[in-house]
């Protein structure tokens, strides 16, 4: 195995390249469709899953139920989700993407987001494990003290952030 040192450099770069790959496709989404890649990826959900509700939505993007709420009010105030009650149930309410919201995917990138869950998707039970507990560990010596942040999606915004 390689030294400690080269291992934790290359570790460190690894993870440079992933936040920037994400980064990096996140500002050419908002570019070509002027939408945050996170809210192009609520849309393919959208498109994926007509009539989900919004704490389904919230679960299969890996966001807080509130924010997922707040940025379909942003969607629908560009016309392109609609929300519907149900008839049967006035406390359920579906989810729909509108002509404009379908039109706006047709020319529009996958999210990057979409690419990490089918890159997660691909590996191995065992190397999710590995990578689920490596992570794990790595936040916990971090001492990370805002425990939502996993909550919150990633914007271009965020490039901003340093080490």
């Amino acid at each position: 195995m390689e030294n400690r040192q080269d291992c934790m450099q290359n570790i460190t770069k690894q993870l440079r390249v992933l936040f920037r790959t994400i980064q990096v496709h996140a500002k050419t989404v908002e570019q070509q469709c002027g939408l945050s890649s996170a809210k192009l990826w609520m849309m393919w959900e959208l498109f994926a899953n007509p009539g989900i509700k919004v704490s389904e939505l919230a679960r299969a993007l890996t966001i807080h139920p509130s924010t997922c709420s707040n940025m379909l009010d942003q969607l629908e105030d560009k016309g392109l989700t609609r929300r519907d009650r149900s008839k049967s149930d006035q406390r359920a309410v579906h989810l729909y993407l509108t002509e404009a919201g379908t039109q706006l995917l047709a020319t529009a990138p996958r999210p990057a987001q979409g690419t990490l869950s089918l890159a997660l998707e691909n590996l191995s039970d065992n190397h999710l494990t590995y990578l689920e507990e490596g992570l794990d560990q790595l936040i916990q010596a971090m001492q990370v003290k805002d425990d939502e942040a996993g909550m919150l999606p990633l914007s271009s915004r965020d490039s901003d952030l340093r080490e």
